[in-house]
């Protein structure tokens, strides 16, 4: 997945945030209630995701170290509450809405590091779609996983996955058994990266 460059985030920012710890299987948003807080991950992963009407699920996002959660709301008001569920542990520094807005007004490097960051995370949004269309799901599987491992180790449900990737279950475990049968992915309580190499080789591909 091609990420974009942001600015560093301000050392008056990092100051005023306080430690936080959301445990896997729990909720960092309450859908329903309004926003007051937003959250800057340092290490874990939570899914955005949206059910529709119709029974069907997307996942819109998964968050990890350096994103943040919630940052919207800073400027506007949010229609909704998308779902959200921790998938690892998640550590963060947590930030009051309030405090955050009267910086921002006050501080304009503040303004612009969030206007970076949320440039940024749209441009990667919008690049992630049109890899959707144009190559195969090796390719955006191997990139993902490249993203998401934490040390060597990857364990995103293929489920997760494939309403991510908006493929089924059966092609994502297709492609991680041909993963495992060519020596680069190994099943190992979850999923180990054997082959590292080889595995960018082929998130690097042009096909």
């Amino acid at each position: 997945m091609k990420q974009f460059v942001t600015c560093e985030i301000p050392d008056s920012l990092l100051r005023i945030g306080q430690e936080r710890r959301f445990l896997k299987g729990s909720n960092i948003f309450k859908v329903g209630e309004a926003i007051s807080h937003c959250y800057y991950i340092r290490s874990g992963v939570v899914k955005i995701y949206i059910d529709h009407e119709n029974g069907r699920r997307s996942i819109l996002d998964f968050a990890g170290r350096e994103d943040w959660l919630g940052e919207l709301s800073i400027f506007c008001n949010e229609d909704f509450t998308k779902e959200n569920r921790v998938v690892d542990e998640i550590s963060c520094l947590e930030f009051d809405l309030s405090k955050i807005r009267q910086m921002c007004k006050k501080d304009g490097s503040i303004s612009f590091y969030f206007a970076s960051y949320i440039s940024s995370k749209l441009m990667t949004r919008s690049f992630r779609l049109s890899e959707y269309l144009n190559y195969s799901l090796e390719k955006r599987f191997a990139s993902f996983i490249l993203s998401h491992h934490k040390e060597g180790r990857y364990g995103i449900s293929h489920t997760d996955v494939s309403e991510y990737m908006n493929v089924s279950y059966r092609h994502i475990l297709f492609v991680m058994k041909k993963l495992c049968d060519e020596g680069i992915m190994k099943k190992e309580k979850g999923y180990f990266i054997a082959d590292i190499g080889k595995l960018r080789e082929i998130a690097e591909r042009s096909e």
